[in-house]
């Protein structure tokens, strides 16, 4: 059973079943892909559409995996190599119950949806996610200042962690201002950029190509208003240590990773999350695709913030151990069974 139609998730399903085992692959969506049916391009140029489409024909076509969108679970029971999910299908919600011997986790993630900045006020406050939206489809022929802010929804009282893909997507978005129009100037108002590994090369890309970065401090965030004739940023720059205004034709928000909604999903399967509500890796290091409970593997976003590349490469490292699970004809489990020594029972129900 793989719960979650994304990219991950049907990765694992197809390694899996390229091995020779059935798969079901339950989406709560009508339709398969996820959060990357958003996204247009990776960073260093793949067609993410495209990789989509391929990947969902792939998955449509395999004989021996079952799609049930627009499910959900409802009730869950049994242990390794032999669980029992029930699950409630379409509007109608249809019961269907699915008899599976390992559980592949992998329900995503969303773009949070910032309350900062004037967004969902003003239309020319957006996401970086939107921001892909319109180049695709408008270009940037009219755009003569664009302004993004960094850290919007992580690494703040509610979300302290850094959620890793947003300076990537910064940058990705700002090298692409550029190629549509050089004459743009590019603001990036940031606290820390983290653009790890080789991406490291496109900050540089985007450095030579005249894209501005200006740090910020968190005690001192950026300001936006809004005027008839465009939007105004303040920033203090920490060179000049005086506040400096950049009129802007659009503001661009690098809003972070937020869990899907599993909280459901946890409390029936007894899954693990952490205060983000991404699920937990049994060990960082010596397990770090097995969950906590024996033939539950976990891939994706529903892990933590991540590339495609990453997910992907997560993905086939679940199908992995799930298939050296799958792969033998029988476990061993424990043969302790608890049993009531009527004599010595006082009633207090404890076990019970």
């Amino acid at each position: 059973l793989v719960l979650g139609g994304g990219i991950a998730g049907m990765t694992a399903a197809l390694n899996i079943s390229r091995q020779g085992f059935p798969v079901t692959v339950v989406e709560k969506q009508p339709q398969l892909g996820g959060m990357a049916r958003s996204l247009h391009h990776t960073i260093e140029g793949a067609d993410v559409r495209a990789f989509i489409t391929s990947l969902i024909e792939d998955v449509t076509n395999d004989e021996k995996i079952d799609i049930l969108t627009e499910a959900e679970v409802v009730d869950f029971d049994g242990f390794q190599g032999n669980f029992t999910t029930e699950l409630a299908l379409g509007a109608g919600r249809e019961p269907r119950v699915i008899d599976h011997g390992v559980i592949v986790v992998a329900t995503g993630a969303n773009e949070y949806r910032p309350k900062e900045f004037l967004y969902g006020e003003d239309l020319r406050v957006m996401t970086q996610v939107e921001l892909g939206d319109r180049l695709h489809d408008e270009g940037a022929a009219d755009l003569s200042t664009v302004t993004m802010i960094q850290c919007v929804g992580s690494r703040n009282e509610e979300n302290q962690n850094c959620s890793r893909i947003c300076c990537q997507n910064a940058v990705k978005n700002a090298l692409d201002i550029k190629k549509l129009n050089p004459e743009t100037q590019v603001f990036v108002l940031y606290r820390d950029m983290r653009t790890y590994g080789l991406l490291e090369d496109y900050y540089t890309a985007a450095r030579k190509q005249g894209v501005i970065f200006i740090r910020f401090d968190q005690a001192h965030p950026p300001r936006v208003e809004a005027g008839d004739d465009g939007l105004q940023v303040f920033v203090k720059d920490h060179v000049l240590q005086q506040e400096i205004a950049i009129a802007s034709d659009l503001v661009v928000l690098s809003a972070g990773v937020a869990a899907a909604d599993t909280e459901n999903v946890s409390r029936i399967m007894k899954l693990n999350r952490n205060p983000e509500g991404f699920f937990i890796e049994a060990h960082v290091k010596l397990r770090p695709v097995d969950m906590g409970s024996e033939a539950i593997f976990l891939c994706g976003t529903a892990h933590g913030p991540k590339l495609i590349s990453e997910a992907v490469a997560q993905a086939q490292a679940a199908a992995s151990r799930a298939i050296t699970f799958l792969s033998k004809d029988s476990i061993k489990l424990s043969a302790i069974k608890a049993q009531v020594d009527v004599e010595n029972c006082v009633k207090c129900l404890t076990c019970v």
